[in-house]
């Protein structure tokens, strides 16, 4: 089984905010990365094995998806 997720994760990086373009937040893909393989390690420690990865901004189009 191979299920397609979309996650949402709240990181801080310097010099980016809500104002930032897109190809700046790409520039800290490495660190991203980093946090984001950090937290899927403590939720599942008996591993996960991702076969791509991409991020962006939140640009909130998932706000008016409600639970069906």
């Amino acid at each position: 089984m191979a299920p397609e997720l979309e996650l949402k994760m709240d990181v801080k990086i310097t010099g980016v905010d809500v104002d930032s373009r897109d190809w700046d937040v790409q520039q800290h893909k490495v660190e991203v990365y980093a946090e984001f393989e950090r937290r899927l390690k403590a939720a599942f420690p008996e591993g996960l094995h991702v076969y791509s990865f991409e991020f962006g901004l939140d640009r909130g189009w998932h706000e008016d998806l409600g639970e069906e």
